[in-house]
């Protein structure tokens, strides 16, 4: 009989704590690491770097809720020394910006060749940046104030905009996307651009004294390269 007793009261304290844990959020969960966007529930919004730490791995799910798109808009997310988004299957979109140039920005490499259902990718002002792997499906490429000289087009069969602005990128080779239609290079490093592979293309904007090599229907404009 004490032993029965001594069982229930076991349980009973047991149950207890773990009711005041529970009560003190001491379990962290994705739902409190990441937030969706209230109006558009498959697109994460923030990130809580206190409770993730700065090497982030987003799930592929906030609760029940599949995340599709990625858009991470603040200086704040400097401070993110890794970020996997290797598990997010689902991912369509993808968006870090920084805005500031001067952020002391730590992220040194993105890997997106899981993300097969992955279209669009969008990265500015992350100057630590130095290797970005892309997957083979995206058909939109934006990158900006980043550190990356070099980039590896050649599996991007379906990719139709490329653009890369104020960038040390020295070189590019778009002979592997044939469906390109609008190639944007400016204040770059890239002395020659070769688009005799590059049949639908429809808009270049390049720096001036950026040599294009071969024949092209597209309206071709120069920039003036920033000082």
């Amino acid at each position: 009989m004490k032993r029965a007793n001594f069982k229930t009261i076991y349980v009973t304290v047991i149950c207890l704590i773990i009711t005041l844990l529970c009560g003190c959020s001491l379990f962290v969960t994705d739902k409190d690491k990441f937030i969706l966007d209230d109006k558009h529930e498959n697109l994460l919004v923030w990130i809580d770097l206190d409770k993730t730490g700065s090497d982030v791995v987003i799930p592929s799910k906030v609760g029940d809720i599949t995340v599709r798109e990625i858009y991470l808009a603040d200086p704040y997310y400097s401070k993110i020394d890794s970020l996997d988004v290797s598990n997010v299957k689902k991912l369509e979109s993808f968006t870090l910006k920084l805005f500031n140039k001067n952020t002391g920005s730590k992220l040194k490499k993105l890997d997106f060749s899981k993300n097969n259902k992955l279209r669009h990718i969008e990265i500015t002002q992350t100057k630590a940046l130095k290797i970005i792997k892309f997957n083979s499906t995206c058909e939109s490429i934006y990158l900006k104030e980043i550190s990356i000289k070099k980039v590896d087009l050649k599996k991007l069969k379906k990719l139709i905009r490329f653009t890369y602005r104020e960038g040390s990128l020295e070189e590019l080779d778009i002979s592997n996307n044939q469906n390109l239609e609008s190639i944007k290079i400016v204040d770059s490093n890239v002395k020659k651009l070769d688009v005799s592979h590059n049949p639908k293309l429809k808009y270049i904007l390049i720096d001036e004294g950026t040599e294009v090599i071969g024949p092209t229907n597209a309206y071709i404009e120069y920039n003036k390269r920033t000082e």
